[in-house]
Parts: structure tokens; C-alpha cells; sequence
């Protein structure tokens, strides 16, 4: 969970003014992963590890009495919605369980493409040794 400067204030444990807090926090928060920057916004936003633990209770106990405010008809939630499956389409994985003959079609077809390309390699006089030319 992160956390602006602004909503630091004045919690136990912290200073009484932002310029307070930013003093303190930037000692605390020395590292990268403890800070980021609030998208579309210059806010810089603080993880609630590197405070300390009353000021963490705090916060935390904040959040929760948030949640409990909140209406549960607010909150919206969407059925899951079932998609109907064309029946007239087969896909090839199910094609494949339901017929052996096509999956030895398959293997004896990628088998022939490889006797292919191993008689154009040896027709070319590579021994095996692919060259790659990018344009």
C-alpha cells in the first residue's frame, strides 16, 4: 500500500506539517522500491513499510474503517457471463482426440516436410549449417 505525503499528516508517529513529513519520510524511504510516482500526477507516493509500525497500524485501521463505509450496493459486481460455443466449429485439438488416423496424418506429414528439407540442405551442400540474412 502506498501513501502521499498529504495523508501522513498529523498520524501517530509522523510530523504535524507536510515539509515535516517529507523530512522525515526521505530518510526512511532511502530506497527506490519504497517510492513511485502517482500516475498522471508529480505526487510521489511512499510504501507503508518504511514507516513505522504505529504509523502503519494507523493507516491501516484508516483503510479498514474506508471499506466498512462503504455501501455494498455501491459496489457493482457483473455476473460471469458464459460464452456460448459455436457448435458448428470444430476446433483442431478436438479434432485430433477424436481421430487417431488424423494425428498419424500429422506426424508422418511433418516427418515428410523434414526428409524435404533435409534433401534441399544437402542438394545446396550446407551441411546443416543454417545462414540467416536479415534486409
Amino acid at each position: 500500500m502506498f501513501v502521499s505525503v498529504n495523508e501522513l499528516v498529523g498520524l501517530p508517529g509522523m510530523p504535524g506539517t507536510a515539509q515535516g513529513v517529507r523530512y522525515s519520510i526521505k530518510k526512511r524511504a532511502s530506497s527506490e522500491h519504497f517510492r513511485r510516482k502517482r500516475a498522471g500526477s508529480k505526487t510521489i507516493e511512499y510504501s507503508i513499510d518504511c514507516l513505522p509500525p504505529i504509523t502503519q497500524q494507523a493507516l491501516r485501521e484508516r483503510h479498514v474503517a474506508q471499506l466498512m463505509a462503504t455501501d455494498p450496493q455501491e459496489i457493482t459486481t457483473q455476473p460471469p457471463v458464459k460464452r456460448e460455443r459455436k457448435q458448428n466449429v470444430v476446433q483442431p485439438v478436438e479434432a485430433y482426440r477424436g481421430s487417431p488416423q488424423l494425428v498419424e496424418e500429422r506426424l508422418n506429414a511433418l516427418t515428410e516436410n523434414q526428409r524435404k528439407v533435409a534433401e534441399a540442405l544437402r542438394c545446396t551442400g550446407n551441411s546443416g549449417h543454417y545462414h540467416l540474412f536479415f534486409f
